[in-house]
């Protein structure tokens, strides 16, 4: 089998080249034989995202997971800082790991970490041995830290890949602790009026009736209609939002119908713009740091579309990448894109007259961040009055329905 091979010699260039061995590990041994630094191997068949080498093809198989566990962006960033304190410390990398395998509390990751650490002590590199857990590590951890071990300064990739997966988490708590209370008072509100009207209201029509009432109010008809509905019918209840999410899923499948969730998602009146911003700086902040750590601009390019997880956004970048590759600058291309603000492409225009493209690229993505957190926090101060004057009506217009005939019945007794 052939392996391609990329190493560090003596005087600290990188070497690239192929070589026949019977295995990975054979692979590596010759690369030490010629007194070089392995950086990575890779085979020539691979099998989603193992690497060739080590075992037949039904064990490869029998290894890969239906249902791929995660790992949080909490555990990922504080095992990547641990990492980074331990090598610049002059801990071994296979000794860090040993370290964090045994004290990593995150069970997963634990046993990620001890099948790592075979495979380093057996001469394989961090990102060759990271590439092997896909459902643990993404092509931007496993590029992060190959151009840290390449440009012989892995302590300060696995420092910037801590401080980018706790950006994230930061980002991602943030919408959460926004989404929350809109999700939260939309759902109570559905629980007290599907109780109102199961149960309640039902009490309510069967005294009106003992009372011989048998002309009420428009509003009570409706409501006690909706009650019937709802007792007699109950369970279809979460048939719309059953109805709604496989209409959803089946749209994603098609590349139409993906296209048209994408664009709805960064165009909606209320959340569109919350989202855009959130993926713009998503992908901002993935282009600097790949930038920072010395990874190429195109290839840089390409994963921030990658992560953007947002068609429309995704061939933005991939259209700057096409344009870059023809040796137009990126601050031209986007300028012309309509998916990037004029700031944005001016901004990236003094980074690259500056030589300083990753400090701006940098402060493009806390821009991003800054407006995510008005935005955030604008909508969040409009929506909590409104969402109290709607349920407010909600049980005003059940609790009405009920007492109305009750004053009216109490009117014609005095």
């Amino acid at each position: 089998m052939q392996f391609k091979y990329k190493a560090r010699n003596s005087a600290g260039g990188v070497i690239t080249g192929a070589r026949d061995a019977p295995s990975e590990g054979a692979a590596l041994e010759w690369i030490r034989q010629q007194g070089w630094v392995p950086i990575s191997v890779e085979g020539e068949a691979k099998f989603s995202g193992v690497m060739a080498g080590e075992g037949s093809l039904w064990e490869k198989m029998s290894k890969i997971e239906l249902t791929p566990a995660r790992v949080n962006l909490k555990d990922k960033s504080v095992l990547f800082r641990q990492m980074a304190t331990m090598i610049d410390s002059g801990i071994t990398i296979a000794g860090a790991i040993d370290l964090l395998a045994n004290q990593t509390e995150n069970k997963i990751l634990g046993k990620t970490m001890s099948v790592m650490r075979d495979a380093v002590g057996s001469g394989v590199t961090l990102a060759g041995a990271m590439a092997r857990h896909l459902n643990v590590f993404n092509n931007l951890d496993i590029s992060l830290v190959r151009a840290g071990e390449e440009g012989g300064v892995l302590d300060i990739s696995l420092e910037r890949l801590a401080v980018f997966v706790e950006s994230q988490y930061a980002l991602q708590k943030k919408v959460k602790a926004a989404m929350s209370y809109p999700v939260v008072v939309i759902s109570f509100t559905l629980i007290v009026v599907v109780v109102l009207c199961i149960w309640i209201v039902p009490m309510f029509r069967r005294a009106f009736m003992g009372m011989g009432m048998t002309k009420l109010p428009v509003l009570t008809e409706f409501i006690f209609s909706i009650s019937d509905f709802m007792v007699a019918y109950w369970w279809t209840l979460p048939m719309p939002f059953i109805a709604l999410i496989a209409v959803l899923k089946m749209m994603r499948k098609t590349e139409g119908g993906a296209y048209l969730l994408d664009k709805g998602r960064i165009k909606s009146p209320i959340t569109g713009d919350i989202v855009f911003k959130i993926i713009m700086a998503r992908s901002f902040r993935t282009l600097a740091t790949l930038v920072t750590a010395g990874v190429s601009i195109l290839d840089a390019l390409e994963m921030s579309a990658d992560v953007a997880d947002n068609r429309i956004v995704k061939e933005g970048f991939l259209a700057i990448k096409d344009r870059a590759t023809n040796g137009i600058a990126l601050n031209l291309s986007m300028k012309e894109h309509g998916l990037f603000p004029v700031m944005v492409g001016h901004m990236v225009s003094v980074g690259e007259e500056t030589g300083r493209l990753d400090e701006v690229l940098g402060k493009v993505a806390d821009w991003y961040d800054m407006e995510l957190e008005e935005k955030i926090k604008s909508l969040t101060t409009i929506i909590e009055p409104v969402l109290i004057v709607v349920v407010g009506l909600i049980v005003a217009l059940v609790v009405a329905s009920v007492f109305v005939p009750i004053m009216q019945s109490m009117q014609q007794f005095m």
